[in-house]
């Protein structure tokens, strides 16, 4: 597999409890909303006209899809292909990090609205530790 870097890897904060439970392997999934603007573009893949590439599989080419369609229960664009999670616990300075595998994805519908908007959460499936740092240890 691949080294880490910065094209492959996305950098996510994270609270001690669920770091900490990742690190035992008791946490297998972390979830993230999906908004327009700031997180869409950290977690979606943009087209050439710096829209959303649509999943074929489950979009029509002549529709057009926002990031809050329930689209039957199928989120219609596709997610950046991040093979790691960089996880850093807060903003300090001083903190824990890890690395971790990412070994798929997939997007769940929260709180659906009359069948046609939902507010949609991408679950990144986490494989392997790969580097972990604790605060106070040296780098």
């Amino acid at each position: 597999m691949e080294a880490p870097d910065k094209e492959n890897t996305l950098y996510l904060p994270i609270k001690q409890v669920y770091f900490d439970q990742i690190l035992a392997g008791t946490k297998k999934e972390e979830y993230r909303e999906v908004k327009l603007g700031f997180t869409a573009n950290r977690y979606l893949i943009k087209d050439a006209k710096t829209k959303y590439a649509l999943n074929p599989d489950v979009t029509d080419p002549d529709t057009e899809y926002w990031v809050d369609d329930y689209n039957g229960g199928h989120f219609p664009f596709l997610p950046k292909p991040y093979k790691y999670l960089y996880l850093a616990v807060g903003y300090a300075k001083e903190r824990d990090t890890m690395t971790v595998e990412v070994t798929g994805y997939s997007f769940e519908p929260h709180r659906i609205r009359v069948e046609r908007f939902a507010w949609w959460v991408i679950v990144y499936h986490l494989g392997k530790v790969i580097e972990v740092h604790r605060k106070g240890e040296g780098k």
